[in-house]
C-alpha cells in the first residue's frame, strides 16, 4: 500500500535530507574528475554494532525507501530556495537544472523486509551515478533506522507476550506524528496485531484497535452510567476500569448484569488486579471477558506477568515501543564501498572497479560490494557468510540481497504487510535459543567473513 497518503505526495520529500547532501551533489556535478571519468558510486546501507541488549535487529523500511527512490524529484519552488542559499551562490546554474531534470537511474539492492540481521551485514546496496547515489543517504537512514529500532523491540515485546496479542499503542509517546505512524508500521513488521494509529491503519492496512479513555468516565455521573451508555453503543469494546478504583469498578459491572467483551486496566499493581478481576468475572459468569492490560509495559513486565500467572489476554503496549526507549538509536551508516569509473584516455567504454573503504580507527568499513550467504541447518540459523558480489556463494546457502529497482525501474514488486509480518515471524522462529533471550549482552551470531574480504582488510590512502 502507498505511504503517499501520509504525508502528500512523497515528490515533496525531496529537502528532506542534509543540506550537505545537496552540497556534495553539487561538488560531483562541477568536478571535472567525476565528470570525466563518469563515476558510478557504490553504497552499501549496514549497522556497526547491535543496539543494547539486542541480539539481532529486524529490517523494516525497505518499502518507504523504494517509493522514495523511483519518485525522488526537485520542483521549481525547491530550486529556488536551493539558489537561494547563500553556500550555492557561485554555483554553475546547470547544476539546477540538472536537478530540476532529476531521476534515479542506478540500481538498488535489498534485503527483505523483515529479514534478521546482524552488524556488518548490508541491508541495502545502492549502485548508481555518484550524484543519484549520494541525495539518497539521509533519507535511506532515517527510514531504515527507526522503523528497524522498531520492529526490533516489537519482536522483543511479541516474543515476551508468548503468543498473546500485542496493540501498538505508541503514538501520543512518539517523538511527533511522523514517528508515531512509522512507529506503528514498525511493531507491525516485528509481530504487534496492530495499532492504535489510525492513519497509519488507512495507509498501511494495518489493523487499528481503540477502547475508551479515562475522560468518558470522568465525564459522566458516575462511572456505572459511563460503562452503560459505552457497552450499548460498542458491544465489543473493551472497558477501562481504573478510573477510581479497579476492582469496585468490575463489581458494579458484574453486579450491574453487564457482561463486558473486556476489560482494560492502565495502573496499580497489575499482577494483583488481574488475579482478582478475573475470579470477579469468572464468579459472576463472565468467562469470556477479556482482559486488556496497559500502562509503560515492556518486555520484562510483560514476561514476569506472564511467568507469575497473571490471566491476561492481549496487551497494549505505547510509551516503551514506539520509543524503544530501552535503547532508543540504530547507528545505521551509509558508506562508499567501491566506485566504478571509465578511463578518460581509453574510449572503449568499459568500467573499472575500484573497491574503497574507510581506514579511521574504530570506523573501518569492508570495501566492495557484498552478499550474504545465510546457512540454516534443522531450521535453525548457522551462520551468515559476508562474502564479495563476485565470489561465489558457499554451499547450501540462501542468497539475502535481492535486486528491487534495476536501471531505475522497478523489477521486484514488494510484498504487502501482512507478507511482511509473516515472514519476519518465521526468520525469529529460525533465531537460535540464545539469541531469544531478552538478556543476550554476551551473545554474537556468526557472520563469517570470506577469504577474499580478509585478504583486502582495511586498504589505505593509496597516495
Amino acid at each position: 500500500m502507498s505511504n503517499n497518503g501520509i504525508y502528500g505526495e512523497i515528490k515533496k520529500f525531496a529537502l528532506t535530507t542534509d543540506l550537505y547532501q545537496i552540497i556534495m551533489a553539487a561538488a560531483y556535478f562541477s568536478s571535472p574528475y567525476h565528470r570525466e571519468r563518469k563515476t558510478i558510486g557504490i553504497f552499501e546501507m549496514f549497522i556497526r554494532k547491535l543496539p543494547k541488549n539486542r541480539s539481532f535487529i529486524i529490517v523494516a523500511g525497505v518499502e518507504q525507501v523504494i517509493q522514495y527512490v523511483m519518485n525522488l524529484h526537485y520542483d521549481d519552488e525547491q530550486i529556488a530556495y536551493l539558489q537561494s542559499l547563500e553556500v550555492f551562490k557561485d554555483i554553475n546554474k546547470e547544476f539546477f537544472d540538472y536537478l530540476r531534470r532529476f531521476k534515479f537511474t542506478g540500481s538498488l539492492w535489498s534485503v527483505p523486509e523483515g529479514t534478521v540481521l546482524f552488524p556488518n551485514e548490508p541491508i541495502m546496496r545502492i549502485e548508481a551515478p555518484i550524484i543519484e547515489a549520494q541525495l539518497l543517504e539521509t533519507y535511506i537512514l532515517s527510514i531504515i533506522n527507526f522503523q528497524s529500532l522498531i520492529a526490533t523491540k516489537a519482536a522483543r515485546i511479541v516474543s515476551a507476550a508468548t503468543h498473546k496479542p500485542v496493540v501498538e499503542f505508541g503514538s501520543r509517546r512518539a517523538h511527533g506524528p511522523q514517528a508515531g505512524i512509522l512507529a506503528a508500521r514498525g511493531a507491525y513488521v516485528g509481530g504487534c496485531v496492530g495499532t492504535s494509529n489510525t492513519l497509519a491503519g488507512k495507509a498501511f492496512g494495518i489493523p487499528v484497535f481503540g477502547t475508551m479513555a479515562h475522560s468518558f468516565i470522568l465525564s459522566h455521573e458516575n462511572e456505572l452510567d459511563a460503562f452503560k451508555e459505552f457497552n450499548s453503543m460498542f458491544p465489543t469494546g473493551f472497558l477501562l476500569v481504573d478510573t477510581y478504583d479497579t476492582l469496585k469498578a468490575v463489581t458494579k459491572l458484574v453486579s450491574s448484569g453487564i457482561r463486558p467483551y473486556g476489560v482494560r486496566l492502565d495502573s496499580g499493581d497489575l499482577w494483583t488486579l488481574c488475579m482478582e478481576t478475573r475470579k470477579l468475572l469468572d464468579n459472576a459468569g463472565c468467562k469470556d471477558t477479556k482482559i486488556m492490560v496497559s500502562g509503560d509495559l515492556n518486555e520484562h513486565s510483560i514476561s514476569k506477568l506472564l511467568a507469575d500467572g497473571a490471566p491476561i489476554d492481549c496487551f497494549g503496549v505505547g510509551t516503551e515501543l514506539s520509543t524503544s526507549q530501552d535503547s532508543p538509536t540504530l547507528n545505521g551508516i551509509y558508506k562508499l564501498v567501491a566506485v566504478k569509473i571509465r578511463n578518460p584516455d581509453n574510449n572503449n567504454g568499459k568500467y573499472e572497479m575500484l573497491y574503497k573503504s574507510k581506514t579511521s580507527v574504530g570506523k573501518e568499513t569492508y570495501p566492495g560490494p557484498k552478499q550474504i550467504g545465510r546457512l540454516i541447518k534443522g531450521n535453525v540459523l548457522e551462520k551468515d557468510y559476508l562474502i564479495l558480489e563476485s565470489e561465489k556463494l558457499p554451499d547450501k546457502c540462501i542468497l539475502l540481497l535481492k535486486r528491487y529497482v534495476e536501471d531505475g525501474n522497478k523489477v521486484l514488486e514488494m510484498p504487502s504487510i501482512f507478507e511482511i509480518q509473516n515472514y519476519c515471524s518465521k526468520q525469529l522462529g529460525l533465531l537460535p535459543e540464545a539469541l531469544k533471550s531478552l538478556d543476550v549482552e554476551s551473545v554474537l551470531f556468526p557472520v563469517v567473513l570470506s577469504q577474499k574480504i580478509k585478504s583486502l582488510g582495511y586498504p589505505h590512502d593509496p597516495s
